[in-house]
């Protein structure tokens, strides 16, 4: 009798195949060291290695080769060893000659698929599992070994379909059912999924894997404290497991246990030193814990091991892998201070990967800060918002909304609110609030309320600004609702629906350099309602559309009681100068995202229909009136068509070159656009980016826009080119070219630097007025330069401190002819902001910046229409004191802008958001987040 006949070495197969490896050990026990049968000894070093006793193992596969060099079961867990060992190349190149001598064998090609798979060509690893499949069409863990591959690709709906063929061969095959389990996880089908890792652990009680899915599958379901029991059983099971103990840092993270969570992920490092993921979770830990420089250096790290992941993710998943851990590195940079830096990652991003959220929100925060980016700031988050997977990520009910007025420094937001979202999708719900109190009896609040139940996500949340302003006539009070819901269709198709509100009262609140220069009797008001709705659809990882349709409507007004005149006969006159406007507004948006290894496609089409009224209505009081000066009614209906097409092609590793170009028709009244009512632009776009050594950036970028109407201000279209923004917040029909440069660099782990410089020339296409035979002229030759300059150096030279150099100038200068009325006909605005933060782990923080202004120009009265040259130099101080709540329940803090409360003559060329004022604002403001 041969001794694979025997009883008991069936019976230890059988419970070998059921997951019962204790048994199969037991049962070949007393089997002698002698025996020298070849299946034998290949069954028994397929034992040990599954239980991790590689050097017994590898002494019968010896056995094994010395009887016959070319077997292939034995060369097969030879590959594996080798991949164990982290001798990529050599399994391999061991698992090549076994498939030459045994091309149809499926254990060979198994083990082929692995040694691919170790060295990064995860889609010749999926293609030799796929021969297997073919050759073996019942082999269960082929296919279930196909639906890991697929998954690795994004490919969901393939994957389920492999995995349940692999749990119908083998329904009680303990890899079969995990692999099923994760991929009902991955389909939010928690129900299921809890069932088939229950199956597999009863099949299995010893593998840590469905242990790890069964822990995930309760927390998705909001079920925190169980699924991280679960987790801790699974890193009982297998201690040396790097992924099993990245997942519960997580859950101890989410449990806000950070001893806990530090010692895991600390852990993770050194089993798996080349896994990113520990150094990514690690580094959010050490951002909301107070301790941003850390933070900046586990994600650096992060970063740099990204590559290491394509063991288990495609390239394409891998390049969303690394667009999301640059967007976290930016807003690291954010409580740092480094805005610039934060800025860059923002767009290097999106390039990188288009599809990725996080990257178009971080663009969006860091937008909110430059002046005229408004445009850019709230078409950034309609992309993002289009773009996001399931989260409890809470909206701000401002943050949709252009033109929000306030000093940046001033309301309630800022980047940080979103930094208490959970790292792990689960059914629940958060509240998050912030409020401010401030001089100049300012205050605000907002309020949001956002959590998932399954398929399902929704925020829905309220803010109020109110202020009585820096000077006489600079009120302003805001109200502003916002509701949002979410629903995954199926893991490809997600649909979504937002209803905005806002209600907004002010004065006149641009600074326009002479202190005594602006409006006392100017009010304005208006009143918006809007509806969004959105989907998104997956053909596959690499191929997504976007659609939104808007629909708004919109009353405003714009009063002055006090409008100057001319005197008239040594009366100086003050008049009332009335607009009204009621506009209904729709716009529909189809945009394709595509992905591949050399060239990112990002294309789309837009048409959008306004329909109102503008009325312009003059008149004088008594004593010389009841006089009407102006009285005009007229239609301001219009239709925008856009198309547009921009591709990033990945010419090198190290350069991306973006080509492009878009299509504007816009077609209207005569009495509002001239050229007929029409006017049509091609507007070519051409960037580069390159790094053609670690951690220099060079980037050039040239385009032409048309400022188009805009519903609610948001586009689909990409805001940028090679870093430079490409949507100011310019007038409708504003013409105009971008030239820019810039490179960055990074000299060490903690030291950037950088410049930019661009030219803008603008020109805006001829507008006429005409209504019942009243005619003012037309504005004509209106045009105007712009250059900017930017640069800055920032360090962080210890754990608890950041230090921050920039400069900044920026040159208008507008044609006397047609020149637009209270604008300078030039302005030259240089500022040199110095900065220090600094950080301490108990969660105390505190940044000083002082700034130093120099601007000078030719400005128009805004009152009397004179021309008048002036120029001023000074300093500002902005100071902040801050405190993080213990276990990341919020901030306190309490600062001042122009603490020293320094007067100065200052034009902000940001009509709609004041930067800078000459006037002290104390504040102190509060952001909660629960739980």
């Amino acid at each position: 009798m041969q001794f694979t006949d025997a009883p008991d070495w069936r019976h230890s197969i059988e419970a070998y195949q059921a997951g019962d490896l204790q048994r199969a050990f037991d049962l070949i026990a007393k089997v002698p060291d002698t025996v020298t049968d070849r299946r034998f000894l290949s069954y028994r070093a397929a034992l040990l290695l599954s239980v991790g006793r590689v050097d017994k193992a590898h002494g019968d596969i010896g056995r094994i080769l010395r009887q016959k060099p070319d077997d292939d079961h034995a060369l097969a867990l030879q590959t594996i060893i080798e991949i164990v060992q982290n001798r990529e190349g050599a399994a391999l190149k061991i698992a090549q000659k076994a498939a030459q001598a045994s091309p149809n064998s499926p254990s060979v090609l198994m083990a082929l698929s692995y040694a691919q798979q170790a060295v990064f060509d995860l889609e010749g690893a999926k293609k030799t599992v796929e021969k297997i499949t073919a050759l073996d069409p019942q082999n269960a863990l082929a296919w279930a070994r196909l639906s890991e591959l697929q998954a690795s690709f994004g490919e969901l709906d393939e994957a389920l379909k492999s995995a349940r063929k692999g749990f119908e061969l083998k329904p009680g095959l303990s890899r079969t059912l995990t692999v099923l389990g994760f991929s009902q996880l991955m389909r939010i089908d928690t129900r299921k999924a809890t069932e088939s890792f229950k199956k597999a652990i009863a099949s299995a009680p010893s593998d840590p894997l469905p242990r790890l899915g069964l822990g995930l599958a309760k927390i998705r379901k909001g079920d925190l404290q169980e699924g991280r029991r679960v987790l801790e059983i699974a890193a009982g099971l297998d201690p040396n497991n790097a992924i099993v103990r990245s997942y519960l840092g997580k859950a101890y993270y989410e449990e806000k246990r950070k001893d806990l969570s530090d010692r895991e992920f600390e852990t993770a490092e050194e089993l798996d030193p080349n896994d990113p993921t520990p150094y990514f979770y690690d580094a959010i830990e050490k951002q909301t814990t107070n301790r941003p420089v850390e933070a900046l250096h586990s994600v650096q790290k992060a970063a740099e091991l990204n590559d290491n992941r394509a063991v288990y993710r495609s390239r394409l998943l891998l390049d969303s892998d690394d667009a999301a851990r640059t967007a976290s590195v930016g807003r690291i940079y954010s409580d740092l201070g480094f805005q610039e830096l934060a800025l860059r990652s923002g767009w290097k991003s999106s390039i990188t990967d288009p599809t990725n959220f996080s990257a178009h929100r971080l663009l969006a925060d860091s937008y909110s800060i430059l002046p005229r980016h408004e445009i850019a700031r709230v078409s950034e988050l309609l992309q993002s918002q289009l773009l996001q997977p399931l989260n409890m990520t809470p909206i701000q009910p401002q943050m949709a909304f252009s033109n929000l007025f306030l000093v940046s420094a001033g309301g309630p937001g800022s980047m940080s609110f979103n930094e208490f979202n959970p790292i792990f999708n689960r059914n629940g719900f958060t509240f998050q609030g912030s409020g401010l109190v401030a001089e100049n009896e300012t205050y605000a609040g907002e309020g949001v309320i956002a959590g998932i139940q399954d398929h399902f996500a929704y925020s829905v949340g309220g803010y109020h600004y109110q202020t009585d302003g820096w000077r006489n006539n600079s009120d302003q009070a805001d109200y502003i609702g916002d509701a949002f819901f979410q629903y995954d269709l199926s893991p490809k198709t997600s649909i979504q629906a937002e209803y905005r509100y806002r209600q907004v009262n002010w004065g006149d609140l641009q600074s326009k350099f002479f202190s005594d220069d602006y409006f006392q009797g100017l009010s304005n008001d208006e009143e918006r309602n809007i509806f969004r709705l959105g989907g998104r659809h997956s053909f596959s990882p690499d191929s997504i559309v976007l659609a939104s349709y808007v629909y708004q409507h919109a009353v405003t007004g714009t009063n002055d009681n006090r409008f100057p005149l001319q005197p008239i006969a040594g009366f100086p006159l003050d008049s009332t100068f009335l607009i009204p406007s009621e506009e209904d507004a729709h716009t529909v948006e189809l945009q394709h995202l595509f992905r591949s290894r050399y060239v990112n496609l990002t294309s789309g089409a837009s048409y959008a229909g306004i329909n109102g009224q503008i009325g312009a209505f003059l008149t004088v009081p008594p004593p010389v009136g009841p006089l009407t000066l102006l009285n005009l009614n007229l239609d301001e209906d219009h239709e925008v068509y856009t198309v547009y097409s921009y591709a990033y092609l990945k010419l090198l590793s190290n350069l991306t070159v973006t080509l492009g170009g878009s299509g504007y028709f816009v077609h209207g009244s005569p009495d509002v656009i001239a050229d007929n009512g029409e006017i049509y632009q091609f507007n070519p776009k051409g960037g580069i980016t390159w790094q053609p050594f670690s951690g220099t950036t060079v980037r050039a970028a040239w385009f032409r826009n048309l400022k188009r109407t805009l519903v609610t201000n948001q586009t689909l279209e990409p805001t940028q080119v090679a870093g430079f923004n490409q949507f100011f917040d310019d007038q409708n029909a504003t013409d105009s070219w971008r030239y820019g440069a810039g490179i960055d660099q990074k000299f060490t782990q903690d030291l950037f630097g950088g410049v930019e410089l661009s030219h803008r020339d603008v020109n805006l296409y001829d507008i006429t007025v005409d209504s019942d035979g009243v005619a003012p002229p037309a504005t004509t030759g209106r045009t105007s330069d712009e250059d900017q300059i930017r640069t800055y150096l920032f360090w962080t030279p210890h754990d608890w401190l950041a230090l921050r150099a920039e400069y900044n100038f920026d040159r208008f200068e507008f044609n006397e002819t047609g020149h637009p009325p209270q604008d300078p006909l030039k302005l030259n605005t240089h500022s040199l902001p110095l900065g220090v933060s600094f950080f301490h782990p108990s969660g105390l923080s505190t940044a000083v910046t002082a700034t130093y202004w120099n601007q000078s120009g030719k400005f128009q009265r805004a009152l009397t229409g004179e021309q008048q040259s002036g120029s001023d130099e000074f300093w500002t101080v902005d100071a902040a004191l801050n405190y993080r709540l213990p276990k990341r329940y919020g901030f306190l803090s309490v600062g001042a802008r122009n603490l020293l409360d320094r007067k100065f003559n200052y034009y902000e060329i940001d009509k709609n958001n004041a930067h800078l004022i000459p006037d002290r604002m104390a504040f102190f403001k509060v952001t909660l987040a629960v739980p």
